[in-house]
Protein backbone atom coordinates (compact mmCIF):
# COMPACT_ATOMS: atom_id res chain seq x y z
CA UNK A 1 0.00 0.00 0.00
CA UNK A 2 2.37 2.33 0.96
CA UNK A 3 4.61 1.67 -2.41
CA UNK A 4 1.30 2.23 -4.48
CA UNK A 5 1.06 5.12 -2.70
CA UNK A 6 4.89 6.58 -3.57
CA UNK A 7 3.60 5.58 -6.98
CA UNK A 8 0.63 8.18 -7.00
CA UNK A 9 2.98 10.32 -5.58
CA UNK A 10 5.58 10.76 -7.79
CA UNK A 11 2.51 10.69 -10.93
CA UNK A 12 1.02 13.92 -9.64
CA UNK A 13 5.13 14.98 -9.42
CA UNK A 14 6.07 14.31 -13.34
CA UNK A 15 2.48 16.07 -14.01
CA UNK A 16 2.98 18.90 -12.46
CA UNK A 17 6.29 19.46 -13.93
CA UNK A 18 5.17 18.56 -17.32
CA UNK A 19 3.92 22.05 -18.36
CA UNK A 20 6.60 23.85 -16.38
CA UNK A 21 10.11 22.66 -18.10
CA UNK A 22 10.07 18.86 -19.49
CA UNK A 23 13.41 17.19 -21.27
CA UNK A 24 12.99 15.14 -24.02
CA UNK A 25 15.74 13.50 -26.54
CA UNK A 26 15.53 10.78 -29.22
CA UNK A 27 15.62 8.14 -27.06
CA UNK A 28 12.94 8.84 -25.25
CA UNK A 29 10.49 10.33 -28.26
CA UNK A 30 10.02 6.88 -30.17
CA UNK A 31 13.24 7.33 -32.15
CA UNK A 32 10.80 10.50 -33.48
CA UNK A 33 12.74 14.01 -34.34
CA UNK A 34 8.98 15.05 -34.40
CA UNK A 35 8.96 17.21 -31.15
CA UNK A 36 5.81 16.88 -29.29
CA UNK A 37 3.20 20.08 -28.61
CA UNK A 38 1.69 20.11 -25.50
CA UNK A 39 4.49 21.72 -23.49
CA UNK A 40 4.85 25.53 -22.11
CA UNK A 41 8.48 24.76 -21.28
CA UNK A 42 10.09 21.48 -23.37
CA UNK A 43 14.18 21.03 -23.98
CA UNK A 44 15.04 18.81 -26.62
CA UNK A 45 18.90 17.20 -26.33
CA UNK A 46 20.76 15.77 -29.05
CA UNK A 47 24.12 13.90 -27.81
CA UNK A 48 26.18 11.36 -29.20
CA UNK A 49 24.35 7.65 -28.78
CA UNK A 50 21.09 9.92 -28.43
CA UNK A 51 20.65 11.58 -31.91
CA UNK A 52 18.60 12.17 -35.04
CA UNK A 53 18.83 13.63 -38.50
CA UNK A 54 15.60 15.07 -38.93
CA UNK A 55 13.85 17.24 -36.42
CA UNK A 56 11.06 19.12 -36.61
CA UNK A 57 8.47 21.70 -34.60
CA UNK A 58 5.00 20.91 -33.47
CA UNK A 59 2.96 22.29 -36.41
CA UNK A 60 0.53 23.69 -33.37
CA UNK A 61 1.05 24.93 -30.00
CA UNK A 62 -0.47 27.67 -27.47
CA UNK A 63 0.79 31.20 -27.58
CA UNK A 64 4.25 32.05 -26.17
CA UNK A 65 4.97 28.09 -25.86
CA UNK A 66 8.95 27.53 -25.74
CA UNK A 67 10.87 24.99 -27.02
CA UNK A 68 15.20 24.72 -26.85
CA UNK A 69 16.63 22.67 -29.26
CA UNK A 70 20.70 21.42 -27.53
CA UNK A 71 23.25 19.92 -29.11
CA UNK A 72 26.49 18.04 -27.85
CA UNK A 73 26.45 15.39 -30.63
CA UNK A 74 28.99 14.97 -33.00
CA UNK A 75 26.85 14.88 -36.37
CA UNK A 76 24.99 17.73 -36.73
CA UNK A 77 20.95 17.40 -37.00
CA UNK A 78 18.62 19.49 -39.34
CA UNK A 79 15.24 21.42 -38.39
CA UNK A 80 12.66 21.81 -40.94
CA UNK A 81 11.98 25.55 -40.91
CA UNK A 82 8.97 25.75 -42.65
CA UNK A 83 6.91 27.05 -39.87
CA UNK A 84 9.57 29.24 -38.61
CA UNK A 85 10.33 33.16 -39.01
CA UNK A 86 14.37 31.38 -40.58
CA UNK A 87 14.15 31.97 -44.56
CA UNK A 88 15.87 28.76 -44.68
CA UNK A 89 14.55 25.08 -45.92
CA UNK A 90 16.39 23.91 -43.15
CA UNK A 91 18.73 25.13 -40.24
CA UNK A 92 22.13 23.12 -39.02
CA UNK A 93 22.09 21.57 -36.02
CA UNK A 94 25.82 21.61 -34.99
CA UNK A 95 27.42 20.22 -32.12
CA UNK A 96 27.55 22.64 -28.96
CA UNK A 97 24.81 24.87 -30.37
CA UNK A 98 21.42 25.75 -28.43
CA UNK A 99 18.46 27.59 -30.27
CA UNK A 100 15.44 28.83 -28.43
CA UNK A 101 11.60 29.26 -30.13
CA UNK A 102 8.77 30.72 -29.08
CA UNK A 103 5.46 30.20 -30.57
CA UNK A 104 3.14 33.06 -32.06
CA UNK A 105 -0.04 32.55 -31.99
CA UNK A 106 -1.29 35.43 -34.18
CA UNK A 107 1.38 34.19 -36.99
CA UNK A 108 1.29 30.35 -36.25
CA UNK A 109 4.88 30.26 -36.36
CA UNK A 110 8.12 29.39 -34.22
CA UNK A 111 10.09 32.40 -33.98
CA UNK A 112 13.83 32.36 -33.16
CA UNK A 113 13.98 34.25 -29.04
CA UNK A 114 17.02 34.87 -27.26
CA UNK A 115 19.24 36.41 -29.18
CA UNK A 116 18.58 40.02 -29.77
CA UNK A 117 21.08 42.77 -29.95
CA UNK A 118 20.33 46.42 -29.53
CA UNK A 119 23.28 48.73 -31.02
CA UNK A 120 24.42 51.13 -29.32
CA UNK A 121 22.42 54.44 -29.30
CA UNK A 122 23.30 56.95 -32.26
CA UNK A 123 26.38 55.87 -33.18
CA UNK A 124 27.43 56.28 -36.91
CA UNK A 125 28.01 53.04 -37.46
CA UNK A 126 27.18 49.56 -35.92
CA UNK A 127 29.25 46.90 -36.75
CA UNK A 128 27.75 43.66 -36.09
CA UNK A 129 29.40 40.74 -33.82
CA UNK A 130 28.88 37.31 -33.89
CA UNK A 131 28.03 36.32 -30.67
CA UNK A 132 25.30 33.74 -30.94
CA UNK A 133 24.41 31.22 -33.29
CA UNK A 134 21.76 33.68 -35.39
CA UNK A 135 22.14 37.31 -34.44
CA UNK A 136 19.00 39.26 -34.23
CA UNK A 137 20.46 43.15 -34.85
CA UNK A 138 16.79 45.37 -33.88
CA UNK A 139 16.77 49.43 -34.00
CA UNK A 140 14.66 51.42 -31.54
CA UNK A 141 14.14 54.82 -30.95
CA UNK A 142 16.12 55.23 -28.21
CA UNK A 143 18.91 53.01 -28.96
CA UNK A 144 19.57 53.43 -32.76
CA UNK A 145 22.43 53.65 -35.10
CA UNK A 146 22.95 55.56 -38.24
CA UNK A 147 24.24 52.56 -40.22
CA UNK A 148 24.76 48.65 -39.72
CA UNK A 149 27.89 46.73 -40.82
CA UNK A 150 27.83 43.05 -41.09
CA UNK A 151 31.29 41.49 -40.68
CA UNK A 152 33.84 41.35 -43.27
CA UNK A 153 33.63 37.49 -43.22
CA UNK A 154 31.88 34.63 -41.08
CA UNK A 155 31.25 31.11 -41.18
CA UNK A 156 30.05 30.10 -44.23
CA UNK A 157 26.30 29.99 -43.92
CA UNK A 158 26.45 32.16 -40.52
CA UNK A 159 22.28 34.14 -40.31
CA UNK A 160 21.33 37.46 -39.18
CA UNK A 161 18.73 39.36 -38.98
CA UNK A 162 18.49 43.09 -38.65
CA UNK A 163 14.70 45.06 -38.12
CA UNK A 164 13.63 48.11 -37.11
CA UNK A 165 11.33 49.50 -34.65
CA UNK A 166 13.18 52.79 -35.10
CA UNK A 167 11.24 56.15 -35.60
CA UNK A 168 14.13 57.30 -38.18
CA UNK A 169 15.37 55.58 -40.89
CA UNK A 170 18.87 53.75 -40.54
CA UNK A 171 20.73 51.99 -43.23
CA UNK A 172 22.67 48.84 -44.13
CA UNK A 173 26.32 49.37 -45.34
CA UNK A 174 26.52 47.59 -48.78
CA UNK A 175 30.15 47.27 -49.16
CA UNK A 176 30.09 43.14 -48.69
CA UNK A 177 27.03 42.53 -49.56
CA UNK A 178 26.01 40.43 -53.24
CA UNK A 179 24.42 43.75 -54.68
CA UNK A 180 24.17 47.33 -53.65
CA UNK A 181 20.14 47.44 -53.67
CA UNK A 182 18.54 49.92 -51.48
CA UNK A 183 19.32 48.62 -47.75
CA UNK A 184 17.50 51.43 -46.26
CA UNK A 185 15.59 50.50 -42.77
CA UNK A 186 12.10 52.13 -42.09
CA UNK A 187 10.40 51.62 -39.60
CA UNK A 188 8.66 47.54 -39.43
CA UNK A 189 11.71 46.49 -42.07
CA UNK A 190 13.39 43.58 -41.61
CA UNK A 191 16.75 42.20 -43.42
CA UNK A 192 18.00 38.53 -43.34
CA UNK A 193 21.44 38.03 -44.45
CA UNK A 194 23.36 34.88 -45.02
CA UNK A 195 26.87 34.70 -45.35
CA UNK A 196 28.59 32.91 -48.68
CA UNK A 197 32.36 31.94 -48.38
CA UNK A 198 32.85 31.34 -51.65
CA UNK A 199 31.66 34.88 -52.89
CA UNK A 200 32.96 36.48 -49.59
CA UNK A 201 29.50 38.57 -49.31
CA UNK A 202 26.44 38.57 -47.61
CA UNK A 203 23.37 37.12 -49.11
CA UNK A 204 19.85 38.82 -48.73
CA UNK A 205 18.03 35.38 -48.04
CA UNK A 206 14.52 37.43 -46.90
CA UNK A 207 13.48 40.72 -47.25
CA UNK A 208 10.15 42.10 -45.86
CA UNK A 209 8.50 44.23 -48.85
CA UNK A 210 7.99 48.15 -48.03
CA UNK A 211 4.20 48.14 -49.14
CA UNK A 212 2.84 52.07 -50.11
CA UNK A 213 -0.37 52.79 -51.92
CA UNK A 214 -0.53 53.38 -55.58
CA UNK A 215 -2.63 56.34 -54.24
CA UNK A 216 0.24 58.33 -52.64
CA UNK A 217 2.36 57.69 -55.63
CA UNK A 218 0.65 59.24 -58.76
CA UNK A 219 0.97 57.25 -62.51
CA UNK A 220 4.87 57.29 -61.27
CA UNK A 221 7.40 55.83 -58.64
CA UNK A 222 10.14 58.88 -58.42
CA UNK A 223 12.31 56.78 -55.58
CA UNK A 224 13.50 53.66 -55.13
CA UNK A 225 13.99 53.69 -51.03
CA UNK A 226 13.95 49.77 -50.16
CA UNK A 227 15.50 46.47 -52.07
CA UNK A 228 11.38 45.44 -52.45
CA UNK A 229 9.04 47.99 -52.91
CA UNK A 230 5.46 46.72 -53.47
CA UNK A 231 2.86 48.84 -54.96
CA UNK A 232 -0.60 48.34 -54.20
CA UNK A 233 -3.45 48.51 -56.05
CA UNK A 234 -6.79 48.52 -54.64
CA UNK A 235 -10.52 49.98 -54.83
CA UNK A 236 -10.23 53.30 -53.62
CA UNK A 237 -6.58 52.92 -54.30
CA UNK A 238 -6.13 53.54 -58.36
CA UNK A 239 -4.68 55.19 -60.77
CA UNK A 240 -5.09 53.80 -64.97
CA UNK A 241 -0.95 53.91 -65.48
CA UNK A 242 1.84 53.63 -63.97
CA UNK A 243 5.63 53.92 -64.66
CA UNK A 244 8.61 52.69 -63.01
CA UNK A 245 11.68 54.92 -62.25
CA UNK A 246 14.01 55.67 -64.68
CA UNK A 247 16.85 54.48 -62.17
CA UNK A 248 17.42 52.51 -59.06
CA UNK A 249 19.85 51.06 -57.04
CA UNK A 250 21.13 47.54 -58.46
CA UNK A 251 18.90 44.57 -58.06
CA UNK A 252 16.14 46.75 -56.31
CA UNK A 253 12.55 44.89 -57.09
CA UNK A 254 9.30 46.13 -57.41
CA UNK A 255 6.05 44.32 -56.84
CA UNK A 256 3.09 45.68 -58.16
CA UNK A 257 0.04 43.86 -58.17
CA UNK A 258 -4.02 44.64 -57.69
CA UNK A 259 -7.01 43.51 -56.53
CA UNK A 260 -8.98 46.67 -58.03
CA UNK A 261 -11.74 45.45 -59.98
CA UNK A 262 -10.51 47.86 -62.83
CA UNK A 263 -7.62 47.15 -64.94
CA UNK A 264 -4.41 49.79 -65.05
CA UNK A 265 -1.67 49.81 -67.25
CA UNK A 266 1.99 49.16 -66.18
CA UNK A 267 4.16 51.20 -68.99
CA UNK A 268 6.95 49.83 -70.93
CA UNK A 269 9.58 53.00 -69.80
CA UNK A 270 12.34 51.78 -68.66
CA UNK A 271 11.41 48.19 -68.77
CA UNK A 272 13.26 45.25 -70.80
CA UNK A 273 10.00 44.84 -72.59
CA UNK A 274 7.30 45.75 -74.71
CA UNK A 275 5.18 43.15 -74.28
CA UNK A 276 1.42 43.62 -72.86
CA UNK A 277 1.42 44.67 -69.16
CA UNK A 278 -2.50 44.86 -68.06
CA UNK A 279 -2.72 44.62 -64.28
CA UNK A 280 -5.53 43.54 -63.99
CA UNK A 281 -7.53 41.93 -60.69
CA UNK A 282 -5.49 39.23 -58.27
CA UNK A 283 -2.47 39.89 -61.02
CA UNK A 284 1.12 40.60 -59.82
CA UNK A 285 4.46 41.85 -61.75
CA UNK A 286 7.66 41.80 -60.55
CA UNK A 287 11.12 43.81 -61.90
CA UNK A 288 14.65 43.89 -60.63
CA UNK A 289 16.88 46.84 -61.85
CA UNK A 290 20.19 45.85 -63.25
CA UNK A 291 22.60 48.58 -63.35
CA UNK A 292 24.53 47.80 -66.39
CA UNK A 293 21.87 47.30 -68.55
CA UNK A 294 20.03 50.55 -66.93
CA UNK A 295 16.75 48.37 -67.01
CA UNK A 296 13.97 47.04 -65.21
CA UNK A 297 14.14 43.15 -66.31
CA UNK A 298 10.37 41.33 -66.08
CA UNK A 299 11.29 38.66 -63.55
CA UNK A 300 7.55 37.34 -63.48
CA UNK A 301 3.94 38.39 -64.66
CA UNK A 302 0.89 36.50 -64.91
CA UNK A 303 -0.26 34.32 -67.13
CA UNK A 304 -3.87 33.83 -68.71
CA UNK A 305 -4.89 30.44 -69.00
CA UNK A 306 -7.59 28.74 -70.95
CA UNK A 307 -8.92 26.06 -72.54
CA UNK A 308 -9.80 25.89 -76.23
CA UNK A 309 -13.66 24.61 -75.64
CA UNK A 310 -13.86 28.13 -74.45
CA UNK A 311 -12.77 30.28 -77.12
CA UNK A 312 -15.72 31.62 -79.36
CA UNK A 313 -15.53 31.43 -82.78
CA UNK A 314 -11.94 29.74 -81.83
CA UNK A 315 -10.24 32.78 -81.72
CA UNK A 316 -7.57 33.22 -78.72
CA UNK A 317 -8.73 36.79 -77.00
CA UNK A 318 -6.31 39.78 -77.91
CA UNK A 319 -3.86 40.00 -75.14
CA UNK A 320 -3.86 41.40 -71.84
CA UNK A 321 -0.88 39.81 -70.26
CA UNK A 322 2.47 39.00 -71.55
CA UNK A 323 1.43 35.16 -72.01
CA UNK A 324 -1.87 33.27 -72.68
CA UNK A 325 -1.75 29.33 -72.61
CA UNK A 326 -4.17 27.59 -74.32
CA UNK A 327 -4.99 24.00 -73.63
CA UNK A 328 -6.56 21.18 -75.85
CA UNK A 329 -7.47 17.97 -75.16
CA UNK A 330 -10.03 15.58 -76.39
CA UNK A 331 -13.28 16.57 -74.89
CA UNK A 332 -11.59 19.98 -75.09
CA UNK A 333 -10.94 20.66 -78.87
CA UNK A 334 -11.49 22.97 -81.69
CA UNK A 335 -10.52 22.25 -85.16
CA UNK A 336 -9.08 25.30 -85.66
CA UNK A 337 -7.76 27.87 -83.21
CA UNK A 338 -7.28 31.95 -84.41
CA UNK A 339 -3.94 33.66 -82.43
CA UNK A 340 -5.05 37.25 -81.33
CA UNK A 341 -5.81 40.03 -83.51
CA UNK A 342 -3.86 42.41 -81.05
CA UNK A 343 -0.75 41.81 -79.07
CA UNK A 344 2.38 43.54 -78.92
CA UNK A 345 5.92 42.99 -79.51
CA UNK A 346 7.29 40.19 -77.43
CA UNK A 347 3.83 38.96 -76.54
CA UNK A 348 3.83 35.13 -76.63
CA UNK A 349 1.11 32.78 -76.75
CA UNK A 350 1.90 29.02 -75.63
CA UNK A 351 -0.48 26.14 -76.76
CA UNK A 352 -0.36 22.21 -75.71
CA UNK A 353 -2.66 19.53 -77.29
CA UNK A 354 -3.06 16.05 -75.68
CA UNK A 355 -5.89 15.81 -78.45
CA UNK A 356 -6.39 12.68 -80.81
CA UNK A 357 -6.48 15.19 -83.65
CA UNK A 358 -4.71 18.05 -85.16
CA UNK A 359 -5.74 21.99 -84.59
CA UNK A 360 -4.89 23.95 -87.22
CA UNK A 361 -3.31 27.62 -86.07
CA UNK A 362 -3.74 30.40 -88.25
CA UNK A 363 -2.96 34.14 -87.27
CA UNK A 364 -3.91 37.17 -89.62
CA UNK A 365 -0.55 38.01 -90.95
CA UNK A 366 -0.84 34.59 -93.06
CA UNK A 367 0.65 32.28 -90.38
CA UNK A 368 -1.10 28.80 -90.83
CA UNK A 369 -0.13 25.61 -89.25
CA UNK A 370 -1.06 22.68 -87.21
CA UNK A 371 -0.40 21.56 -83.81
CA UNK A 372 -0.35 17.52 -83.16
CA UNK A 373 -0.97 15.12 -80.29
CA UNK A 374 1.24 15.82 -76.80
CA UNK A 375 2.58 19.06 -78.89
CA UNK A 376 3.45 22.23 -77.24
CA UNK A 377 4.05 25.04 -78.99
CA UNK A 378 5.05 28.91 -78.64
CA UNK A 379 4.28 31.67 -80.68
CA UNK A 380 5.85 34.91 -80.36
CA UNK A 381 4.56 38.50 -81.60
CA UNK A 382 7.22 40.34 -83.78
CA UNK A 383 6.97 43.24 -85.80
CA UNK A 384 5.34 41.29 -88.57
CA UNK A 385 2.46 39.64 -86.56
CA UNK A 386 2.66 36.16 -84.97
CA UNK A 387 5.45 33.69 -86.13
CA UNK A 388 6.59 30.89 -84.36
CA UNK A 389 9.11 30.63 -81.17
CA UNK A 390 9.43 26.99 -80.75
CA UNK A 391 10.16 23.73 -82.77
CA UNK A 392 9.27 20.59 -82.10
CA UNK A 393 11.67 17.38 -81.36
CA UNK A 394 9.90 14.28 -81.49
CA UNK A 395 11.61 11.85 -78.87
CA UNK A 396 11.69 8.01 -78.51
CA UNK A 397 12.12 6.91 -74.79
CA UNK A 398 13.79 3.93 -74.11
CA UNK A 399 13.52 2.00 -70.75
CA UNK A 400 15.55 -1.13 -69.10
CA UNK A 401 13.65 -3.66 -67.94
CA UNK A 402 16.37 -3.52 -65.17
CA UNK A 403 14.75 -0.07 -63.72
CA UNK A 404 11.46 -1.73 -64.66
CA UNK A 405 12.53 -4.53 -61.99
CA UNK A 406 13.97 -1.86 -59.25
CA UNK A 407 10.54 0.58 -59.77
CA UNK A 408 7.77 -1.34 -61.21
CA UNK A 409 6.88 -0.92 -65.14
CA UNK A 410 4.46 2.04 -64.11
CA UNK A 411 7.11 3.75 -61.84
CA UNK A 412 9.79 3.78 -64.26
CA UNK A 413 8.30 5.34 -67.44
CA UNK A 414 6.54 7.51 -65.06
CA UNK A 415 9.94 8.44 -64.02
CA UNK A 416 10.79 9.16 -67.91
CA UNK A 417 8.07 10.80 -68.51
CA UNK A 418 8.89 13.45 -65.39
CA UNK A 419 12.53 13.98 -66.98
CA UNK A 420 10.94 15.34 -70.20
CA UNK A 421 8.82 17.51 -68.36
CA UNK A 422 11.61 18.72 -66.82
CA UNK A 423 13.40 19.26 -69.91
CA UNK A 424 10.85 21.17 -71.14
CA UNK A 425 10.40 23.15 -67.90
CA UNK A 426 13.65 24.38 -68.39
CA UNK A 427 13.35 24.86 -72.16
CA UNK A 428 10.42 27.38 -71.73
CA UNK A 429 12.24 29.29 -68.38
CA UNK A 430 15.24 30.21 -70.49
CA UNK A 431 12.94 30.98 -73.47
CA UNK A 432 15.31 28.71 -75.54
CA UNK A 433 13.11 27.50 -78.70
CA UNK A 434 12.41 23.44 -78.64
CA UNK A 435 9.87 21.29 -76.63
CA UNK A 436 10.40 17.73 -76.64
CA UNK A 437 7.76 15.48 -77.99
CA UNK A 438 7.66 11.78 -76.91
CA UNK A 439 6.80 10.22 -79.80
CA UNK A 440 7.19 5.94 -78.32
CA UNK A 441 8.39 4.17 -75.17
CA UNK A 442 10.29 1.35 -75.66
CA UNK A 443 11.08 -1.90 -72.80
CA UNK A 444 14.39 -2.80 -74.27
CA UNK A 445 17.99 -3.21 -72.82
CA UNK A 446 20.36 -1.81 -74.77
CA UNK A 447 23.64 -3.66 -75.09
CA UNK A 448 26.64 -2.80 -73.26
CA UNK A 449 29.76 -3.47 -71.69
CA UNK A 450 27.60 -3.10 -68.10
CA UNK A 451 28.58 0.87 -68.40
CA UNK A 452 26.71 3.71 -69.26
CA UNK A 453 28.74 4.77 -71.79
CA UNK A 454 28.60 2.01 -73.93
CA UNK A 455 25.32 2.26 -74.20
CA UNK A 456 25.50 5.75 -76.49
CA UNK A 457 27.49 4.23 -78.20
CA UNK A 458 26.06 1.01 -79.15
CA UNK A 459 22.39 2.70 -79.68
CA UNK A 460 23.84 4.72 -82.28
CA UNK A 461 23.48 1.30 -84.73
CA UNK A 462 21.17 -0.91 -82.75
CA UNK A 463 18.66 -2.89 -84.77
CA UNK A 464 15.86 -2.52 -82.07
CA UNK A 465 16.26 0.37 -81.27
CA UNK A 466 16.76 2.45 -84.92
CA UNK A 467 14.28 0.58 -85.88
CA UNK A 468 11.61 1.86 -83.66
CA UNK A 469 13.06 5.43 -84.18
CA UNK A 470 12.37 5.74 -87.77
CA UNK A 471 9.02 3.41 -87.19
CA UNK A 472 7.47 6.96 -84.70
CA UNK A 473 9.97 9.22 -86.67
CA UNK A 474 12.20 10.24 -83.93
CA UNK A 475 14.66 12.29 -83.98
CA UNK A 476 16.31 12.07 -81.03
CA UNK A 477 16.86 8.87 -78.47
CA UNK A 478 16.75 8.64 -75.03
CA UNK A 479 17.82 5.42 -72.79
CA UNK A 480 16.81 5.05 -68.99
CA UNK A 481 19.24 2.50 -67.72
CA UNK A 482 20.89 0.91 -64.09
CA UNK A 483 24.23 0.00 -65.60
CA UNK A 484 27.04 1.21 -63.16
CA UNK A 485 28.69 3.95 -64.15
CA UNK A 486 30.14 5.67 -60.92
CA UNK A 487 31.99 8.38 -63.51
CA UNK A 488 28.57 9.67 -63.93
CA UNK A 489 24.93 10.03 -64.02
CA UNK A 490 24.33 10.54 -67.90
CA UNK A 491 26.07 10.83 -70.90
CA UNK A 492 25.19 12.30 -73.96
CA UNK A 493 26.80 13.28 -77.90
CA UNK A 494 27.82 16.86 -77.84
CA UNK A 495 26.75 17.71 -81.01
CA UNK A 496 28.02 21.06 -81.59
CA UNK A 497 27.26 20.54 -85.16
CA UNK A 498 23.94 18.69 -85.60
CA UNK A 499 24.19 14.64 -86.15
CA UNK A 500 20.99 12.92 -86.52
CA UNK A 501 23.79 9.64 -86.14
CA UNK A 502 24.54 10.93 -82.44
CA UNK A 503 21.20 11.97 -81.39
CA UNK A 504 21.47 9.94 -78.14
CA UNK A 505 21.76 10.43 -74.71
CA UNK A 506 21.16 8.37 -71.56
CA UNK A 507 20.81 8.84 -67.86
CA UNK A 508 21.58 6.75 -64.76
CA UNK A 509 18.51 5.34 -62.20
CA UNK A 510 20.68 5.50 -59.70
CA UNK A 511 20.68 9.75 -59.85
CA UNK A 512 17.35 12.01 -59.22
CA UNK A 513 15.26 12.95 -62.16
CA UNK A 514 16.37 16.20 -64.08
CA UNK A 515 19.55 14.43 -65.68
CA UNK A 516 17.64 14.26 -69.36
CA UNK A 517 17.64 18.00 -69.42
CA UNK A 518 21.41 17.80 -69.28
CA UNK A 519 22.30 14.86 -71.06
CA UNK A 520 19.91 16.19 -73.79
CA UNK A 521 21.65 19.51 -73.75
CA UNK A 522 24.83 17.97 -75.07
CA UNK A 523 23.01 16.47 -77.99
CA UNK A 524 21.94 19.97 -78.64
CA UNK A 525 25.68 21.00 -79.33
CA UNK A 526 26.04 21.99 -75.19
CA UNK A 527 29.06 21.41 -73.09
CA UNK A 528 30.07 22.18 -69.38
CA UNK A 529 30.78 24.89 -67.57
CA UNK A 530 34.40 25.97 -67.94
CA UNK A 531 34.64 24.36 -71.61
CA UNK A 532 35.77 27.43 -73.24
CA UNK A 533 32.43 27.38 -75.43
CA UNK A 534 29.62 29.67 -76.17
CA UNK A 535 27.15 26.66 -75.18
CA UNK A 536 28.58 26.11 -71.96
CA UNK A 537 26.91 25.95 -68.34
CA UNK A 538 27.21 28.81 -65.90
CA UNK A 539 28.61 27.83 -62.53
CA UNK A 540 27.77 29.45 -59.60
CA UNK A 541 27.95 28.97 -55.60
CA UNK A 542 24.10 29.83 -55.26
CA UNK A 543 22.70 27.43 -58.21
CA UNK A 544 24.46 26.61 -61.65
CA UNK A 545 22.87 26.29 -64.69
CA UNK A 546 21.50 22.76 -66.67
CA UNK A 547 25.14 22.28 -67.71
CA UNK A 548 26.91 24.21 -64.75
CA UNK A 549 25.80 21.75 -61.53
CA UNK A 550 22.17 21.31 -62.98
CA UNK A 551 20.77 22.66 -60.10
CA UNK A 552 18.48 24.91 -61.63
CA UNK A 553 16.27 24.67 -64.40
CA UNK A 554 17.71 26.90 -67.01
CA UNK A 555 20.08 27.22 -69.66
CA UNK A 556 22.88 29.52 -69.36
CA UNK A 557 21.95 33.17 -70.98
CA UNK A 558 22.96 36.29 -70.69
CA UNK A 559 19.54 37.71 -70.31
CA UNK A 560 17.88 35.57 -67.86
CA UNK A 561 19.06 36.33 -63.85
CA UNK A 562 18.16 33.85 -60.70
CA UNK A 563 14.91 34.33 -59.68
CA UNK A 564 15.48 35.20 -56.04
CA UNK A 565 19.32 36.12 -55.90
CA UNK A 566 19.19 38.03 -59.07
CA UNK A 567 22.69 37.62 -60.83
CA UNK A 568 23.01 36.71 -64.07
CA UNK A 569 22.67 33.20 -65.71
CA UNK A 570 25.40 33.75 -68.58
CA UNK A 571 28.42 36.06 -69.84
CA UNK A 572 27.62 38.47 -72.80
CA UNK A 573 28.99 36.73 -76.36
CA UNK A 574 30.96 34.10 -73.53
CA UNK A 575 28.43 32.18 -72.15
CA UNK A 576 24.96 31.51 -73.86
CA UNK A 577 23.83 28.18 -74.08
CA UNK A 578 20.64 29.47 -75.64
CA UNK A 579 21.67 30.69 -78.45
CA UNK A 580 23.36 27.71 -79.46
CA UNK A 581 20.43 25.83 -78.45
CA UNK A 582 18.04 28.29 -80.95
CA UNK A 583 20.71 27.56 -83.87
CA UNK A 584 20.37 23.77 -83.80
CA UNK A 585 16.94 22.99 -82.63
CA UNK A 586 15.45 23.90 -85.53
CA UNK A 587 17.68 21.26 -87.52
CA UNK A 588 17.76 18.45 -85.50
CA UNK A 589 13.54 19.14 -85.50
CA UNK A 590 14.24 18.02 -89.42
CA UNK A 591 15.91 14.75 -88.54
CA UNK A 592 12.65 12.74 -89.42
CA UNK A 593 9.50 13.75 -90.63
CA UNK A 594 6.47 11.82 -90.34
Amino acid sequence: MKNKKLVIALSLCLVGTAFASTILSPNTNNQSGQIPSGYTELEFNLANGNWIKNLYLPKTAKNNDRITINSTAGYSAYLDTSNTDIPLESLEIKNNTSYQFVFNGAQQKWLLSGNIVYPTHNVANYNVSITSAIPKITLKTDQWAQQISLPDAATDGQLVQISSDADKESSVNRSNLLFTSSYILKKGDSFWFKYNKALNRWIPEQIKPYQVNVSSLGTTLTQVKAPITEVVFSNGNWVNGFTLPQKASDRDRIIVRSSADWAANIQNTNTNTQATLKLKKDSRYEFMYVADRGQWILMSAPVLRLQAKDLTNQQIPNMEQPTTRVQIANSNWQSSLNLPLTAKIGDKVILNSLAAWNTKITAKNGLNTVIKKDETQRYIYTATGWVADSATIDILLVNSPEVSQKLGASAAKLRLLEDSDLTNNAAENSNAQFYIRNVGYLEYKIPSQTRLLDVISTGRTDTTVQNERNRVFADAVYYQGAESDPAACGWGWVNITPSEFNMISAGNLSCNVGVMRHEFGHNLGLNHNNSNTIGQGFEHPLGSTVMGGNSLPYYSSPSLYHPKYGYRLGVDNEIDAVSLINKNAPIVAQFKQS
